[in-house]
């Protein structure tokens, strides 16, 4: 039997078939749909996630894939007005040069703009040629488990063939209705929402329109109609948010052909001969919902089905994708007997407050001008809340992974090697080849050390840890505030697990590495 079925074939759940891939943990992955939707939303990976693809050897094919899709212009800029045609750009430069939007930690990797509607095949091919078991077109449509094991349905949503299939694990990566959390029982914390929206996505080439004007988003607030703009490729791919009220109007109250109008009126051209091609739509609305738990027996949940929030920030698939990284490698080191089911159980104390907190950053980007950082009378008290991406995406500490401990959720200033942060990055030369500190992380526990490699490669001996020197960088162990002779442990997730001069020692060693796998 597969060691872990996951339940959900986007973003989150192809790259948690990725992610379990590299860590030599076979998987069976369904989605019910037949094919991944068309519907644009995520279209932005931020820098942590663009790492995480690094780690697992996809980073090529998605910024491969992220070449293709801007076709005019580049990813950024924000504008207002009635229209397209009458709207007037914001002046951002004050984000520009701090990097607010996108983050500056050092990484050997940087945001990456790539729609989700493009970078899901990408992934999707390359979990499948990897040898993945991926099967859309199949439904979960019931499940139980015991202590030994998940006992699945699944149903061929084509032919109704019914299979039963037994996994050790179930990873749900179900989306924000997540049938699996229901099932399970599982509750969320909610705030109710305060915008609700149709997602038009559609086809009209306004390549002329927007020549001088591309952007990313642009508010449209006129009489007639209100709503955002999203560009995906700033030619003849867009979608639009279309804002309406519940309380007089539903969704179905938008036909085709009213549509299309409204979608004219917010461009701003009136002209019969522009073709306007509606693609797909999906209703939405702001309000959040975080599960208050992530694991249920042998049952997680990642990304929207554990946190859902509007996509303000770009927060949601990136929080996603990072929380299905924390669980793999665990589920790897338990299916492998190198550590015990308890380690299991730090994956909620360490994701949960990420999805506390990207739920509650991208509610304080709800006001247009708040979420590109331009403060007004209405919106200053949500923008003093406001933390740099950096801050939410990369520069955040685990309480579980540190010799010490350290609050969970804990955001620090700046990555020098702290217990439970992401290792900090750092450009080697190896043979000719420029190689990041960072690259020399996982699949295992790795070993950093400095000028005593000899000593911890030999503490190391039969102990499921890699040895890795960065010798002769002095710059490097400076940056960490230790001396050349030191060492940092690292977890397969590149996150910083105990230091040298912090309570790590080569004799020591052992028992630091059946502490943290018995967490």
């Amino acid at each position: 039997m597969p060691s872990v079925l996951i339940v959900g074939g986007g973003l989150v759940g192809l790259t948690a078939a990725l992610c379990l891939e590299y860590h030599g943990v076979d998987y069976v992955l369904v989605e019910r749909n037949t094919e991944p939707t068309v519907l644009p939303r995520s279209r932005g990976m931020h820098t942590r996630a663009v790492e995480i693809f690094r780690q697992i050897g996809v980073e090529d094919a998605v910024q491969a894939a992220s070449a293709s899709a801007l076709k005019m212009g580049r990813f950024g800029g924000a504008r207002t007005g009635r229209s397209i045609v009458e709207s007037e750009a914001l002046d951002l430069r004050h984000v520009y040069a701090t990097g607010a939007m996108v983050g500056v930690d050092e990484s050997p990797s940087g945001f990456c703009f790539c729609p989700q509607v493009l970078l899901e095949p990408v992934l999707r091919d390359l979990a499948e040629q990897r040898g993945g078991d991926i099967r859309f077109g199949t439904e979960l449509t019931a499940f139980t488990q015991d202590d030994d094991q998940v006992v699945a349905t699944l149903t061929d949503v084509t032919t109704g063939h019914v299979e039963t299939l037994r996994a050790d694990y179930l990873l749900a990566a179900d989306g924000a209705g997540s049938p699996v959390r229901t099932t399970l029982g599982i509750t969320s914390t909610t705030r109710p929402a305060t915008h609700h929206y149709l997602n038009v996505y559609f086809r009209a080439d306004l390549t002329d329109v927007v020549r001088d004007r591309t952007f990313s988003q642009c508010e449209i607030d006129g009489p007639e109609v209100s709503g955002l703009f999203l560009a995906k490729n700033n030619t003849d791919e867009w979608s639009f948010h279309l804002a309406y009220d519940p309380e007089r109007e539903h969704p179905r109250d938008y036909p085709d052909d009213r549509c299309v109008a409204l979608l004219r009126t917010a461009i701003g051209i009136d002209d019969p001969e522009l073709r306007v091609d509606l693609l797909a739509r999906g209703a939405w609305d702001t309000g959040t919902a975080v599960a208050d738990a992530y694991r249920s027996g042998r049952a997680f949940l990642a990304g929207d089905a554990a946190h859902r929030h509007a996509p303000w920030g770009g927060f949601g698939a990136n929080t996603g994708i990072a929380d299905v990284h924390n669980l793999a490698w665990k589920l790897a080191a338990v299916l492998r007997g190198q550590a015990s089911d308890a380690l299991l159980d730090t994956y909620e104390p360490e994701r949960r407050p990420r999805g506390v907190l990207v739920a509650e950053q991208a509610w304080l980007r709800t006001d247009f001008l708040a979420r590109y950082g331009i403060r007004t009378p209405g919106n200053a008290e949500a923008l003093a809340r406001q933390l740099g991406t950096g801050e939410i995406m990369t520069r955040y500490r685990y309480a579980s992974s540190a010799v010490h401990g350290a609050p969970a959720g804990d955001t620090v200033e700046e990555l020098t090697g702290q217990t439970g942060t992401r290792v900090p990055h750092h450009w080697l030369e190896r043979d000719g080849i420029r190689l990041s500190t960072l690259d020399l992380c996982g699949p295992a526990y790795v070993l950093l050390v400095g000028e005593d490699a000899g000593v911890w490669a030999d503490a190391a001996e039969g102990v499921p840890v890699a040895v890795r020197a960065v010798e002769n960088e002095a710059e490097f162990w400076s940056a960490l505030g230790m001396d050349a002779g030191g060492a940092l442990l690292v977890r397969p997730d590149g996150f910083v697990a105990a230091r040298s001069d912090d309570g790590l020692t080569p004799e020591g060693l052992p028992q630091t590495l059946n502490r943290l796998n018995s967490l």
